[in-house]
């Protein structure tokens, strides 16, 4: 007889095992599922695109009375008295076959939280249990859980354990707009068993926004697992990622008793800071407050935030006008921030997955191209609160010294509040900066102290939403900025449109500013069609007067320019015998300056990414750029005119589930004026335990015809070597206790073989005479950081963090490896940083 083929009611078996004299905690479900397939029905509701959506039923039991001990072991009575469901299909890649493993997910409600299990079935020599940092995607054996409180595809919140521990967590809008900033207070843990592996969940309503509601709720869920050596992602309800809708369309359940409780927390801090590049010692004292008295409710505040440097920004060549974004990386500006996100577009990875199409696979070494990647258009980037000072006055005959301009500001508090009142969401946020202290240096030599007050920053930020068959909404955004040399003000206005089937999204916004008493205006509109699985249609218009200003708290990357994209994307994911996942992109765009109406972008690209057997990805692009203007490089000297150019570039990464993994590429870009920029780049990521990895790359460019301003309307060209190798090691001594060593390293000797000016009214660059003998120069940037961290519980760490950063002046005389180690001897900052928070709360 097949076992499988027979109904078993998991209470018949404990009465079986009771009178055998197995306990239930003798790991009953590995017996269990190792054996017996359990009987779980769920009902189904409709089919979208050919995947089922249940509906199933979820038991209320008493918190105190579950007597769940979450140690990723299965074993408590309870949970053998629930039906297990295993609903799986792949769907990375997007095949629809039934997942080749089994997954036992059961669940369970308390008045406090939801309690997730799974026993997922696998041969034990195939699993990969690897240690990461918090919210990292790497390539190991998971186990998900997506949750909707609303059960309307309005917010939600989706929790990963990897096997070992480590854990990933964030919030999704619709329909796949993931934010990777949200850490929550939640529990999970992972254990090892004869036959695969396990996982528990202890997920708390009071984290959670849940609608207002008596009786019973209907939330809605879905489960993933991914099976690393397949190189295959389980899903329940088994979406394919290239589907059009995800968050609109998951499973429901039932739950009643729902109590989630008031949430009170405060988390002080102390922090000390020996800086030896600045002859600075440092104590900081200060406080992080969070009231939620309601689950739509939520104050936040800092008092004295010490958002010292325990986290190091990548380090990034830039010698154009335009800005380089960086994420944002401080807990108290991360939670919650969903509110404050107006369009897709603010969100720099929705932004990028219009060009590449990427679906986070992680089966080959992940290296990304950077070449020609959009950055986000935001009203808020709150990288700008506590960031560089723009508002200081220095005094005449008085240079600032190296560095200071580029350090952070410290604040003297922020305050926060988010919540929902019916379909209306809301958030403000106000910040304060305390008074600006640079050093600098008389004309005649004599050190001075730069002083000047810190800026004020406020945000109002409201979104009415409808939903219905179709969804619908409506939001404002207002920023303001007080400083001591001016004010700016922004407003904003956007509209949202998703279709029932969610095979139409329509995005835009409406904005106007007005920065020391000079208006601008600007918006854009974004439309999104998926007309299958396999292909989308992505159409984006852009416009941006010449006085439109966002940056004193927004993201914009110039303005005075209006432009239209239009991206194709394509999916093949079950590929053909040999070649899986194949997708791509061609995107043409077309971009004009409003002052001029000159071509100031334009070009027609393609990429493509395809996984070829044994795990090895290839990564290919093509790109053509026509004649345009550069007109913002002059910094407003006007105009010249670049050839037609061409871009290519080609990527192999290897396996990441080996102990070696690899990735090569090779890339080649026409400059400006004609000359060829050609980069070769290495790496490895090597992985001799679950809890140690090293990741060391090296990238060679050698420029020839590099087109770099010199003041003025003049330009030069340049050939020369770049370097700029990178390396980062991690030890996970536990789960709690990482050490982590990171450097990174940009060395440019550039040699000067022209020099031009911008002529009057535009055009092709002219010979023009040099004014000093020599416009050879370097480039030498550096950042290093030895962290150690102690995660002792949620929101609790301490830190011990050494960080060393240089970005040494123009030594053209200097031999590369001079340029590196001079860096590292004359440092701009190098300090040691001990900082211990503990939360304190319910």
């Amino acid at each position: 007889m097949n076992l499988y083929s027979v109904p078993v009611r998991p209470h018949l078996l404990l009465f079986v095992l009771a009178l055998s004299g197995l306990s239930v905690a003798d790991d009953l479900n590995p017996l269990l599922e190792s054996s017996l397939r359990p009987d779980a029905p769920a009902q189904v509701m409709e089919t979208i695109e050919g995947i089922p959506i249940h509906r199933v039923a979820v038991p209320n039991l008493e918190h105190e009375s579950a007597g769940i001990e979450l140690d990723g072991l299965v074993k408590e009575r309870v949970w053998s008295t629930l039906p297990a469901y295993d609903n799986m299909i792949v769907s990375v890649p997007g095949t629809g076959e039934v997942g080749h493993f089994p997954t036992h997910m059961r669940m369970f409600a308390t008045e406090k939280g939801l309690y997730v299990s799974a026993v997922m079935e696998q041969p034990p020599d195939t699993l990969v249990a690897r240690l990461s940092n918090r919210d990292d995607f790497i390539d190991r054996d998971t186990f998900g859980f997506t949750l909707d409180p609303s059960g309307e595809g309005k917010l939600g919140y989706w929790f990963i354990i990897g096997l070992g521990d480590s854990k990933m967590d964030g919030k999704v809008l619709p329909e796949r707009n993931y934010q990777l900033d949200w850490d929550g207070p939640w529990l999970g843990k992972s254990a090892t068993l004869s036959n695969g592996w396990s996982a528990e969940m202890f997920l708390p309503w009071s984290m959670m926004n849940m609608p207002d509601q008596e009786g019973a709720r209907i939330i809605s869920f879905a489960v993933s697992r991914q099976v690393s050596h397949e190189n295959e992602r389980y899903q329940w309800p088994g979406h394919p990622y290239a589907s059009s809708r995800f968050l609109t369309a998951l499973n429901t359940f039932t739950v009643e008793g729902v109590e989630p409780a008031q949430q009170f927390s405060i988390i002080p801090y102390s922090s000390a800071t020996v800086d030896k590049a600045r002859d600075e010692t440092r104590m900081r004292l200060g406080a992080d407050l969070s009231w939620k008295p309601s689950s739509r409710l939520e104050l936040t505040a800092s008092i004295l935030p010490d958002f010292g440097a325990v986290e190091a920004d990548h380090v990034v060549l830039n010698l154009t006008a335009q800005e380089t974004f960086f994420p944002e990386k401080r807990l108290f500006f991360l939670e919650g921030n969903e509110v404050f996100n107006t369009t897709p577009r603010s969100n720099p990875g929705n932004a990028a997955r219009t060009i590449t199409n990427d679906n986070f696979a992680t089966t080959s070494r992940q290296v990304f191209s950077s070449q020609f990647m959009p950055a986000p258009v935001s009203l808020m980037n709150s990288r700008r609160i506590g960031g560089t000072a723009t508002q200081v006055d220095v005094p005449d005959g008085v240079d600032v010294n190296r560095g200071e301009t580029e350090r952070p500001t410290d604040l003297l508090g922020a305050s926060k509040v988010t919540g929902t009142v019916g379909d209306l969401r809301y958030g403000v946020l106000a910040a304060i900066e305390d008074d600006v202290e640079w050093l600098g240096t008389t004309d005649s030599g004599v050190p001075v102290d730069i002083t000047g007050e810190g800026r004020n920053f406020g945000i109002a930020r409201f979104t009415y939403e409808n939903v219905g068959a179709d969804r619908k909404s409506i939001g404002y955004m207002g920023t303001f900025v007080s400083g001591a040399l001016y004010d700016a003000v922004v407003h904003g206005v956007d509209l949202h449109y998703t279709s029932s089937g969610g095979n139409l999204i329509i995005d835009s916004q409406l904005l106007a500013s007005d920065v020391d008493d000079v208006q601008g205006k600007g918006g854009l509109i974004d439309l999104y069609y998926s007309a299958s699985p396999r292909i989308q249609h992505k159409f984006e218009i852009d416009y941006f007067d010449e006085t439109a200003q966002i940056n004193d708290l927004g993201f914009l990357r110039r303005n005075d320019y209006t432009s239209a994209q239009y991206a194709l994307l394509y999916n093949n994911t079950k590929g053909t015998e040999k070649i899986k996942d194949i997708r791509g992109t061609i995107v043409a765009r077309q971009q004009y300056n409003v002052s001029k109406g000159q071509v100031t972008d334009s070009g027609l690209f393609w990429r493509n990414s395809m996984v070829l057997p044994g795990r090895n990805t290839v990564k290919t692009a093509l790109g053509f750029l026509p004649e345009r203007y550069e007109d913002w490089d002059s910094r407003g000297n006007g105009s010249y005119r670049t050839v037609d150019r061409l871009w290519w570039d080609v990527l192999l990464a290897t396996d990441a589930a080996k102990m070696f993994s690899y990735s090569f590429n090779l890339d080649g870009l026409q400059e400006n004026l004609g000359g060829w920029t050609y980069t070769v780049g290495a790496g490895v990521t090597v992985r001799p335990s679950d809890r140690i990895s090293v990741d060391l790359d090296m990238t060679y460019r050698r420029r020839q015809g590099w087109v770099v301003y010199q003041g003025g309307r003049n330009f030069g060209t340049f050939d020369g070597p770049e370097l700029a190798p990178k390396v980062q090691l991690n030890w996970f001594m536990s789960p709690g206790h990482q050490l982590r060593f990171t450097l990174q390293w940009v060395g440019v000797k550039a040699e000067n073989k022209g020099f031009w000016a911008v002529p009057e009214g535009d055009g092709d660059l002219i010979p023009a005479a040099r004014v000093k003998d020599s416009y050879d120069f370097t480039v030498s940037l550096l950042t290093a950081q030895i962290r150690y961290r102690w995660e002792i519980a949620p929101l609790t760490d301490f830190y011990l963090v050494y960080n060393h950063s240089g970005n040494l002046p123009n030594q053209i005389n200097s031999s590369t490896s001079d340029l590196f180690t001079d860096t590292i001897e004359n440092p701009l900052e190098k300090s040691f940083i001990a900082k211990l928070r503990y939360r304190f709360g319910n």
